[in-house]
């Protein structure tokens, strides 16, 4: 599946590798296949978008997250916090993204009780290819500010459309290209796509397999349990390609 023109990777500027849902099901396979795209591409950033982990909402694991190792050892540069790595306690959360040695982001994120773990971040901006690439991480809103539990949580969630605009508005003029990284679904992400500056929108949570060019930026959803990646192609600052790869080979 793929959109735009297709074009050999050593002469894309900027190629962006995005996963999805993960749930700590990523074969070794599709590990290794990832691996050997990333490193076949010398201006390369992998992201994922959220619930890589297999604890739930409000368990962790006393060992530790192994799929987070692995994403380390693959080389991935950040990921958005999915429901399945948030905590509404502090002492968990940290636990919890211990294993992350990439920044776990989570732009509309309020920490109330109890700051965040310092590997949260609501946005990063990474270097590749000589590009700025800005990534804003939102996701979506597990305890909503005002809710009945908001009182006994560290931590809430505002709105991340809103929050994605502002963060938006002030990195203008310090990236060259704005991609938002979102754990929100596809409804949600229709409405970042159709916010001024943004230039792609990587996507998970909703479990879809899909390729959305409307009026606004590029969304993209790579489906769940690491069976496609998602590459983009970015040209002068531009997204000229959009394709989902398999990364398990079919029997």
């Amino acid at each position: 599946m793929s959109s735009g023109r297709r074009r050999r990777s050593a002469e894309a500027a900027l190629v962006i590798l995005h996963t999805a849902d993960l749930h700590d099901r990523l074969k070794p396979e599709a590990a290794r296949r990832l691996a050997e795209l990333r490193a076949a591409e010398p201006n390369c950033l992998l992201l994922d978008a959220g619930d890589a982990v297999g604890a739930g909402n409000l368990t962790f694991r006393p060992g530790g997250e192994p799929i987070l190792r692995t994403m380390a050892e693959i080389g991935y540069r950040a990921m958005t916090m999915g429901n399945r790595e948030s905590h509404p306690r502090r002492w968990f959360l940290e636990r919890k993204l211990r294993d992350a040695a990439f920044p776990i982001l989570a732009a509309n994120l309020v920490a109330e009780g109890a700051p965040a773990p310092e590997v949260v971040k609501p946005y990063v901006v990474l270097r590749a290819g000589g590009s700025r690439v800005a990534v804003i991480g939102p996701t979506r809103e597990i305890t909503k500010p005002g809710s009945r539990l908001a009182g006994i949580t560290d931590y809430v969630w505002r709105d991340p459309v809103e929050a994605a605009a502002e963060y938006v508005d002030e990195l203008k003029g310090r990236a060259d290209l704005v991609v938002i990284l979102s754990h929100c679904g596809l409804t949600v992400d229709r409405k970042l796509a159709a916010l001024p500056g943004v230039d792609i929108v990587l996507g998970g949570h909703s479990h879809r397999k899909t390729i959305e060019r409307g009026d606004g930026a590029p969304i993209v959803h790579p489906g769940a349990y690491g069976r496609l990646v998602s590459r983009t192609e970015i040209e002068g600052g531009k997204v000229a390609n959009v394709e989902l790869l398999p990364l398990e080979v079919e029997e």
